[in-house]
């Protein structure tokens, strides 16, 4: 093909689109001459990219006529749509595609032209740009139609009064247009601050939401999905109706005094910094908390201060308000020396053992371990003693084994007298509970039956492999004590966000549990923290960096350091193939199919690995600890 026919081609498809080229004189004859290619910048490059755009495929807010890996994409996702062999270089072949293919939603028709999940271009930006401005769209205007695009759109009709698709059709972007650029959504008062809005009202609301507790990130001025949530837990705390939108109400309980709030200013889920730290520390120096001192209130840290409140007497709220602060600075290590729990080990155990088998309640030789049928023999004890149920065994219940003189009446055997140590032919609740365990992190696929055959065994042996652990397919207390850092044994599966980049030990539902943390998070590229918003590859290696796994940049790279497995298991890195050959877009499978991810349109977010897009896509599963 004659290179001016290419500067044809391409001219032509460029006026069908509505995209106007200003040429310099003689520019014709050199166009297309040779190949475009990464690190080229001329005016040939910047009608190449104004094409592109035309097409939906180039998304960067203008074209610079520089041929950077922006551009390279581009390409490489037109040669792939259109069936060439995708190089990112923009040969003869491409560019004589380029004029003769056009996309199907193409501005020379927009009246008919209906925008919908997965519509790119000039017309998809238009339509963000102005749901902004209304107050509906509060992410990146990046001309690709996404679910948050589609929410936005909903959110419009439904104020509007239109049919509520989805979809961006005439009568859709006709009353778009009509929508004054400065109105905010008309089911809200003037005075009502909500999801979009950007200001000194936002920041003076986040300021006061941080003060009280509930709002832990930067104060900047804009209203999104967290500072939604912080107004929605303050609401619930004030047993306001949880809206997520500021109010008239909403905000004269905000300007009350800290002293008329004073429990809800305490340390609660969410909370972060110093003072959790030191919480944490007397939490563990008395005995209530055995994991990580980061920093972070997330359940487990409740976890401990309700257990604490409970014991000393206080309203079991999970709060750390300063009558719970200052009764864990007041106990003395002496008082508290006695709380043995799940993991506790040692003489006291085998003592505690011992009266519990005295009191009718434990049926096996002690062994010093408080493992799940230790706990279960105090949980037995103190409903016979109508003392709280906790499966601690706290001051209160030694004191009371200590005052027993007849054995209490425990509820019968179920089958599962087999003392901390299950294996091949135990059975019962305990055994399911193993069995669960194992389920979640990827070892176990048969039923959650209680019954310790084969397959169990297998998956028992198999973890202790994979920890470096006598593999003798005997669930005893090293193994059960692997399980509960593999797992959140203490009857929690989420455990607190985050176990810090120094960790030694892998922890899949930690892993779990910080990447959900970040829902919502929009996304950007480039972007690897939630301040700054996460890219795909970002996000993998924030979260994975979190629990002391260090991973390289790129989803390339890390496609090539990862190991390879037949099928994913909980905590796998899941990888596709979107815009270009081989592993461009990944996430953390979590089991049933599904996986958390920074998808370009949604931000971080959990989608279906069996949908329609994700499905065709999917490259493989690899492990990366």
């Amino acid at each position: 093909m004659q290179p001016s026919l290419v500067k044809k081609a391409i001219t032509g498809s460029a006026f069908v689109a509505g995209v106007m080229f200003v040429q310099p004189d003689g520019a014709e004859a050199a166009f297309g001459d040779q190949e475009l290619k990464q690190g080229m910048n001329n005016q040939d490059v910047k009608e190449l990219q104004d094409v592109l755009k035309a097409k939906g495929y180039f998304t960067y807010h203008t074209s610079t006529g520089y041929y950077g890996p922006i551009t390279k994409d581009a390409v490489s996702q037109f040669q792939q749509a259109v069936g060439l062999k995708v190089t990112g270089v923009a040969t003869t072949d491409t560019l004589q595609k380029l004029g003769g293919t056009s996309k199907s939603q193409s501005s020379a028709a927009p009246s008919s032209s209906v925008l919908q999940v997965g519509s790119r271009g000039q017309e998809v930006t238009d339509l963000q740009s102005k749901l902004k401005a209304a107050g509906y769209y509060s992410y990146n205007v990046d001309g690709i139609y996404g679910q948050i695009t589609q929410k936005a759109v909903q959110d419009f009709q439904k104020e509007k009064g239109l049919s509520v698709t989805g979809k961006a059709d005439s009568t859709t972007i006709s009353a778009l247009a009509n929508a004054s650029s400065s109105s905010s959504k008309s089911s809200s008062s003037s005075s009502d601050i909500s999801i979009g809005m950007r200001g000194s009202a936002v920041t003076d609301l986040q300021s006061k939401l941080k003060a009280k507790g509930y709002y832990t990130y930067n104060v900047d001025g804009i209203f999104g999905q967290i500072t939604k949530k912080a107004v929605q837990d303050f609401q619930k705390a004030k047993g306001l109706s949880q809206t997520g939108v500021a109010d008239s109400k909403t905000l004269s309980a905000l300007s009350e005094s800290d002293d008329a709030a004073k429990p809800a200013s305490g340390l609660t889920i969410g909370s972060r910094g110093s003072a959790v730290t030191n919480l944490q520390q007397l939490l563990n120096d008395r005995g209530y908390y055995s994991y990580n001192i980061d920093g972070i209130f997330g359940s487990i840290t409740q976890k401990a201060v309700k257990e604490f409140q409970s014991i000393v007497g206080l309203q079991p709220t999970g709060i750390a308000d300063d009558k719970t602060i200052d009764a864990l600075k007041s106990r003395s290590q002496q008082e508290t020396s006695t709380v043995l729990k799940v993991g506790s080990t040692g003489s006291a155990v085998t003592d505690l053992q011992n009266k519990l088998k005295k009191a009718g309640t434990f049926h096996v030789e002690a062994t010093g371990y408080f493992g799940p049928v230790t706990e279960k023999a105090v949980k037995d004890f103190q409903k016979a003693k109508k003392l709280q149920v906790t499966g601690t065994a706290t001051k209160e219940t030694m004191n009371a084994l200590d005052g027993l003189t007849d054995k209490v009446e425990s509820s019968p055997s179920t089958g599962e007298d087999y003392g901390d140590l299950l294996k091949k032919g135990s059975t019962g609740s305990l055994v399911k509970e193993l069995q669960s365990k194992l389920q979640a992190i990827g070892l176990y696929s048969g039923p959650l039956d209680g019954d310790f055959g084969n397959g169990t065994d297998r998956a028992v042996r198999n973890f202790q492999s994979r920890n470096k652990l006598t593999v003798d397919g005997v669930a005893g207390p090293a193994t059960w004590e692997k399980l509960k850092q593999s797992t959140g044994y203490e009857g929690n599966s989420n455990g607190d966000t985050g176990s810090g980049s120094g960790s030694s030990n892998f922890s899949v539902m930690d892993l779990i549990a910080d990447a959900s943390v970040y829902i919502g998070v929009p996304y950007v590229w480039g972007g690897n923290t939630p301040t700054q918003g996460f890219d795909c590859s970002g996000f993998l290696v924030y979260v994975f960096n979190k629990q002391g796994v260090s991973l390289p940049r790129t989803m390339a790279q890390m496609w090539n350091v990862t190991t390879a497995v037949s099928s994913p298991s909980v905590g796998d890195i899941v990888y596709f193939t979107t815009y270009k050959p081989g592993a461009s877009h990944g996430g953390i499978y979590i089991g049933n199919n599904k996986f958390i991810h920074a998808g370009s349109s949604t931000g971080v977010t959990i989608s279906d690995m069996t949908s329609s897009y994700w499905a065709p896509r999917y490259l493989g599963a690899k492990r990366a600890h």
